[in-house]
């Protein structure tokens, strides 16, 4: 198969402008997060959040699936990126709140909000397209794939080559997300762009050099973990 990379594209009605022509950029986030109230919003209320996690039953199906492989695998501290509303993230706590937990996002008015809502969690403000990794066993990149081109995601896999990597993807092309994007683009002119979505073979190439990667499945959704490839210097 062909690693097929396409833009992604996203109508978000009356919060166009909000967020303008293109998500993928921090002050777009954190105007989603913390100023709207809709599916990606981040409420300035600490029930309000606890609420909305608690009305998502597929995050607590994923967090439940996590939660066994984490468990299985001895994982003492766990590092997620880019958690937004963090809503996993809490699920992930409430199933294992003895598991050290640092949660990660580079919006600064989000990861502001998170801190004064999740205290059982290391809240840290943090660019994966700068920053190395924070200190964990394991790495989670939940649904954050969309956020970065392929020379993009090349180099954040180099700067965790030496880590362990649990990928789970927002989504991968198949026939059906390939018809949905060209009706979005012609039905929708003022849809933004919302980063991009992928193939397999797209993503098994982006970790090529790297990693290696076992496919997983964690609830709804595919992922991979992705383990340092070991080079022989004898």
């Amino acid at each position: 198969m062909l690693p097929i990379t396409i833009r992604h594209h996203f109508d978000f009605g009356a919060q166009r402008g909000l967020v303008g022509a293109d998500l993928v950029r921090p002050e777009a986030w954190d105007a989603l997060r913390t100023q709207t109230s809709g599916p990606f919003a981040l409420s300035d209320d600490c029930e309000a959040w606890r609420a909305a996690v608690d009305n998502n039953p597929e995050l607590r199906a994923r967090a439940e699936a996590l939660t066994r492989w984490l468990d299985q695998h001895h994982v003492e501290r766990l590092a997620s990126y880019g958690v937004g509303a963090a809503g996993l993230e809490l699920w992930l706590y409430r199933l294992a709140p003895g598991r050290k937990l640092v949660v990660t996002d580079y919006a600064p008015k989000t990861v502001a909000r998170l801190s004064s809502h999740f205290e059982q969690a290391d809240v840290r403000q943090h660019d994966l397209l700068a920053d190395p990794p924070v200190e964990a066993e394991v790495h989670l990149f939940h649904r954050v794939d969309t956020e970065f081109n392929n020379q993009q995601w090349r180099a954040i896999l180099r700067r965790f080559a030496e880590v362990r990597v649990l990928l789970v993807a927002t989504e991968i092309i198949r026939p059906g997300a390939l018809i949905r994007e060209m009706r979005t683009r012609l039905t929708h002119r003022s849809a933004s762009r919302a980063g991009w979505l992928r193939n397999r073979a797209a993503f098994k190439v982006l970790w090529s050099t790297t990693h290696t990667a076992i496919p997983l499945r964690f609830a709804d959704l595919d992922g991979w973990l992705l383990t340092p490839i070991v080079t022989d210097h004898t």
